[in-house]
This record gives structure tokens, C-alpha cells and sequence, in this order.
């Protein structure tokens, strides 16, 4: 749990826009970071030594950055900062709702960023963890509606993809001798067609036309 002057305020801020008065009105209600999705979609797996060095991130110098929710409290971006502040005790979060139109700033009034040690430190340590806890799922990212060439040229595409060709899909050595014992426990029969994701896979000797039929 936080200590009392790492404490994090339990409100959350929504600002909107006043139409045609070009000012902004504050509202306040309060949420629990319970009440985040994390997306199950989320292609960056992390790392150890990422989840280690933000949840010290968090415990020394509080939080630092802002996630960002769609509508429904999806997480959209910050996944793994939620994770870590959930571990590291964080009850609430600050949440200002926003379309997009302007950039959000979080203040820290405690910091002063040309006196405080603690603030060039928790800049650093903020760079750092996206640089260190940072994997990508080829597999979860190939199953996105999304045009993955606006993010990667076609050079990192190709290293991306065969990193995740000889690592993730390196086929298993087959278990012959434990095939009865196996079948039994997954109640596996010639016919059936297990859904593994965006793949199928039938149980069947696919040599064999009857098999496919």
C-alpha cells in the first residue's frame, strides 16, 4: 500500500467542452480502478523485468502517467500500468474524459521538476519502463482488423514475423506413447474440431477423405 505522501487522489475529474463558450466545466464522481477492463487484445505480452521495474516505479515515486479508457472503461492504452497499480495497492484512478481534441496533462503538484530529485528520477523511470516492458504478440497482432504496415515497414514486419515463426510456433515434439493417456483427458474423438482462437483444429487423419467430409 502507498504511504501517505505517495497518496493518490480517490476523485476522478471529467472536463467537457462547453459548446460555442470555449471554456471548460469540471465535473467530479468517483470511480474504482476495479471498475477498468483490461483488453483482452492487449498485444505487448510485457516483460519480468518490466513489471519489476514500474511496480518500483510506482512504489517510489507514485504514479506518473495516464492510461487511456474508451467509453465502456476498456483499457485501450496501459494495460500493464493498471496491472502494476492494482498489484501495488491503488484503489482509484483520476479519469478526465476527453474526445481527443487536446492533449491531457497530469500535474503532479507535490513535484518540481528543477528541484525535486524525485521528479528527473520518475522521468527516467517512465522512459525506461517502455523501453524495457515492451513484447509483442505476433500472434495476437495478426488477429487485429488493423493494417499493421502503418506501424512497422516492411523490414520489421519480416523480423516480427520470423521471430514469431521460429519461437512461438516451433512445433512440440509429439507424445505418441502418452496418446491414450491424452485423449482420456481432453475427451478427444476421431470428428471433432477444436477452436483454438482464429484456428481450428480437427481431431481426424486428414489423409483420409472421410475424415474431411
Amino acid at each position: 500500500m502507498y504511504r501517505s505522501d505517495r497518496r493518490v487522489t480517490t476523485k476522478v475529474t471529467t472536463f467537457f467542452m462547453l459548446a460555442g463558450k470555449g471554456h471548460m466545466k469540471p465535473t467530479i464522481r468517483t470511480v474504482s480502478i476495479n471498475k477498468l477492463l483490461l483488453d483482452e487484445k492487449n498485444a505487448n505480452k510485457g516483460t519480468k523485468r518490466g513489471r519489476e521495474l514500474l511496480g518500483k516505479s510506482l512504489e517510489n515515486y507514485g504514479a506518473g502517467r495516464s492510461v487511456v479508457v474508451d467509453r465502456k472503461n476498456r483499457v485501450i492504452a496501459g494495460n500493464k500500468t493498471v496491472e502494476a497499480a492494482r498489484a501495488a495497492g491503488m484503489q482509484s484512478i483520476t479519469v478526465i474524459e476527453t474526445d481527443g481534441s487536446s492533449l491531457v496533462a497530469l500535474q503532479r503538484s507535490d513535484l518540481d521538476l528543477r528541484k525535486d530529485k524525485k521528479a528527473r528520477e520518475l522521468a527516467i523511470a517512465d522512459n525506461r519502463v517502455s523501453e524495457i516492458d515492451l513484447e509483442w504478440n505476433p500472434e495476437v497482432l495478426a488477429s487485429l482488423d488493423v493494417d499493421l504496415k502503418e506501424f512497422w515497414n516492411e523490414n520489421e514486419l519480416n523480423a516480427l514475423v520470423k521471430d514469431f515463426r521460429t519461437g512461438d510456433l516451433a512445433a512440440p515434439e509429439p507424445k505418441i506413447d502418452q496418446a491414450a493417456e491424452l485423449q482420456k483427458k481432453w475427451k478427444t474423438k476421431r470428428g471433432q474440431i477444436w477452436q483454438m482462437g482464429r484456428h481450428r483444429l480437427m481431431c481426424g487423419d486428414s489423409a483420409l477423405r472421410m475424415s474431411l467430409l
